[in-house]
């Protein structure tokens, strides 16, 4: 058996693919691309794959990482123009390697994650004082919010080890701003660039609109490897 852990990115013509259809879709395309895709055992086997993240709907991305064990020696790059040539567009594979199999998951090699976002502004909002903004909220040691625990409780957690830090640039359009956001993994736990704009809003009145319109792309995901 062989652990292949690839590297791929998602666009805009799938943003809106819900993490379970995106398993279904890549298992239906290691089925197309003819990869001898190991199984569980048991009842009710299951392929052996697993992504690094789920990924929100909505969200695109430059750098996710996935990980499935075949049960054949297989080239990577056969492996990556296989898989290519089955995958719809919207989705594709960068960059694949071979991992020993007593290599730790992909959820555990988790470093920090960087965002771009493109989202609209309370009309009236000056650039540089939301920038202002943004450093006294970074300055605070502590930044509590309600977070729901696994179970189903909400409790408050302090979100600022998580997050490394927050840029504010303009946009073309004067209702817009676009943020670069990096967010820290810590002890598989992380919180969500939605989540911390949130938090904004909720110590300064209102500054977003988090609405369908927000588009978030994940500019890199950095595992203990790249990290």
């Amino acid at each position: 058996m062989v652990k292949i852990q690839y590297q791929f990115k998602r666009t805009t013509a799938l943003r809106f693919l819900s993490h379970l259809d995106q398993q279904r879709l890549f298992q239906r395309a290691f089925r197309r691309a003819d990869i001898p895709v190991e199984c569980s055992q048991g009842f009710n086997p299951h392929p052996r794959m697993s992504f690094a993240l789920a990924m929100s709907v909505g969200l695109t991305s430059d750098s996710e990482y996935g990980e499935v064990i075949v049960s054949e020696d297989i080239e990577v790059a056969a492996f990556i123009d296989r898989m290519n040539q089955v995958l719809p567009g919207g989705l594709e594979i960068t960059s694949a390697k071979i991992c020993g199999e007593k290599a730790i998951s992909l959820s555990a090699s988790l470093c920090k994650s960087v965002y771009r976002i493109r989202i609209t502004v309370v009309a009236g909002t000056d650039l540089k004082a939301l920038a202002q903004i943004i450093d006294m909220y970074l300055e605070q040691p502590q930044v509590l919010m309600l977070k729901r625990n696994k179970k189903g409780k909400f409790v408050e957690k302090d979100i600022r080890p998580f997050i490394e830090s927050i840029s504010v640039f303009a946009d073309p359009e004067k209702d817009k701003c676009n943020i670069k956001m990096t967010l820290h993994y810590i002890e598989q736990q992380c919180v969500k660039p939605e989540q911390v704009l949130d938090s904004l809003n909720n110590q300064n009145s209102q500054l977003f609109l988090i609405d369908p319109t927000i588009e978030i792309h994940r500019q890199e995901l950095l595992i203990k490897a790249d990290a």
